[in-house]
């Protein structure tokens, strides 16, 4: 804004929504106590942000080196072998639409394909959704709001039970849906229409990740035509222009990903993988076991964040006691519903999926902050800042005191029992730091179960397109028999040096509709042409590593049921 010229009320981008004078929004944003100027208040603001990215950043980079769980092991792996020239559906079997491997493929070309790289480029994101969150809160509300929102959103987004310290995919759903909101009220701002093709192509991306983002692209179409219609008074022409280029937005980036599956000739995978498969996954659970896995896996989400998760359920009511204009006050009514409609889908309810509810759990917990702030200023001449930034300040800081071991100094091994049970994820980790001591580049590898994270950490390739070979006793198909046939040619052909075999349930998975090829031929596999060189005795507290010469499996057997074994080709 120029020195000397003042914008319409409805334009400020601090306070939209006040129907209140230039003047008095000014006051609004300086600090009432210390009668400091609106543009000194932004700036104190401004380094409020930094202050919540610093300490994001801290915490973050403690877990550079967490070792991956199996879903981010295949997004990872999948996300290199597309730069390598991969076609989705053909050579990744998805559940869900491909544009989410696209994803993991540029960020694989930008950072890099190592765990540390990958780590280090969610940090960026995660950093990113943070400061997007600050801008698009205050364009909901104001400067407190928006510290509140990023404050909350940096400490949310870091939930371990929601696996916030992962690469999981539903960080990137935050990061687009985060994105798409701040350009939406950006054209709210500004009408240019670019502004809302950006939006379209966001919540498309968001979709892509992850196709539960739909509600709130579906929220988002409704704020436009809700805020067209009845608060802009746009005419019936501006509207339809409006909706259809968000829409148009929306649906051309996924129909030309489609288009690309056709040409790939992938259409018939796509279609088993997407509809047949995606609709046994999701009836392996029902309405009532999803209810009580609801129950427990919010339990432990809530458990340790008690205060963000209430205020975010009271803000949305408590926002209607402010001069907000309506159409914000709905839009924090439709972010909960919307942000609680993102987990339900399938009802797993698994803890990494309440990542997309943060944002807007995060927004509405802003939103009794801003109300708490509008209320008091009504009230109270001066000083009432100092009530709302202690209960940002206070509640982060006993979070931050309680869960300190959590976030400064993690053990990464009893973490991720914690969370995931003894799936094995460490050992994962151990066993491909062993095998890169042993392997040469030329070197092949296979893998058995579904912990495809061992090709991300030993930097080779699945000699079979059936990289996750656990899935193949997974899905009850007609193509079953002959997928697992295709594994086992695979192998035999790629002759690989080493073979890593996970003699474990959660890594199978092994459905009893399922004809079962891969074991029977494993074993006479193996008995004719490698030899046991270790293996991992997997307990809850501890898990036993013996390798050659120590091996004795005559009088010290693995005798947990949670074991992986390692084999190396026997020289001719």
């Amino acid at each position: 804004m120029k020195k000397g010229k003042t914008r319409p009320p409805v334009k400020n981008k601090q306070n939209a929504g006040y129907n209140k004078s230039p003047k008095t929004k000014q006051k609004q944003e300086a600090i009432p106590q210390l009668n400091i100027s609106p543009k000194v208040s932004n700036i104190l603001y401004y380094i409020g942000l930094g202050i919540v990215l610093l300490l994001i950043l801290i915490i973050k980079k403690n877990y550079l080196t967490i070792p991956f769980e199996r879903d981010e092991g295949a997004y990872a792996y999948s996300g290199k072998i597309i730069l390598d020239g991969a076609k989705t559906f053909i050579d990744i079997g998805s559940q869900r639409l491909d544009g989410v491997f696209y994803i993991y493929a540029l960020l694989v070309g930008i950072f890099g394909y190592s765990l540390k790289a990958l780590h280090l480029a969610f940090i960026v994101l995660n950093l990113a959704s943070v400061a997007m969150m600050f801008f698009l809160t205050r364009k909901l509300t104001n400067n407190i709001a928006a510290i509140a929102a990023s404050a909350f959103f940096g400490v949310l987004s870091m939930t371990a039970a929601a696996s916030g310290f992962t690469i999981q995919s539903e960080h990137l759903v935050a990061f687009f849906i985060i994105a798409a909101f701040l350009c939406l009220f950006h054209f709210f701002e500004t009408k240019k229409l670019w502004q809302l093709a950006a939006t379209g192509i966001l919540f498309s991306l968001a979709f892509q990740t992850k196709q539960t983002a739909f509600f709130y692209g579906l929220l988002a179409g409704g704020i436009l035509l809700y805020k067209g219609i009845f608060e802009n008074k746009d005419s019936f022409l501006k509207n339809l222009i409006n909706i259809g280029v968000f829409s148009l937005s929306v649906f051309i980036p996924i129909a030309i990903d489609l288009l690309i599956v056709y040409k790939n000739g992938a259409w018939p995978d796509f279609k088993l993988w997407f509809f047949d498969i995606r609709k046994q996954y999701t009836a392996t659970i029902s309405f009532v076991q999803g209810l009580a896995y609801l129950k427990m896996n919010f339990a432990a989400i809530y458990k340790d964040y008690k205060f963000f998760w209430i205020i975010s359920f009271i803000g949305p009511v408590t926002i209607f006691f402010t001069s907000l204009k309506l159409w914000k006050k709905l839009t924090f009514i439709g972010l909960t519903i919307a942000g609680f409609l993102t987990v339900v889908p399938g009802n797993h309810y698994y803890g990494h999926y309440f990542l997309q509810w943060i944002p807007a759990v995060s927004i509405c917990g802003a939103a009794f902050i801003f109300s708490v702030n509008d209320i008091l200023k009504n009230r109270v001449k001066s000083g009432y800042i100092i009530i709302p930034l202690l209960i940002i300040i206070f509640p982060v800081y006993l979070n931050l005191n309680n869960l300190s071991k959590y976030y400064f100094k993690p053990n990464h091994t009893q973490l991720l029992r914690d969370i995931y049970g003894l799936n094995p994820f460490p050992e994962s980790k151990v066993i491909a730091d062993k095998l890169n001591s042993l392997m040469n580049k030329e070197d092949k590898l296979a893998v058995f179960g579904t912990e495809i994270q061992l090709y991300v950490y030993t930097n080779k390739k699945s000699p079979s397109r059936f990289a996750g070979s656990g899935a193949l006793l997974e899905f009850s198909c007609p193509q079953s028999n002959a997928w697992q046939k295709e594994f086992i040619s695979d192998v035999e052909k790629a002759a690989p040096r080493f073979l890593v075999f996970f003699s474990h349930p959660i890594s199978w998975m092994a459905n009893p509709k399922v004809e079962n090829l891969i074991f029977p031929w494993f074993d006479k596999f193996t008995a004719a042409k490698y030899k046991l060189i270790g293996f991992a005795d997997m307990y809850s507290d501890i898990t036993n590593y013996v390798w050659e010469p120590d091996l004795d499996m005559v009088n010290n057997p693995p005798k947990s049921q949670y074991r992986i074994f390692v084999f190396e080709k026997n020289k001719l």
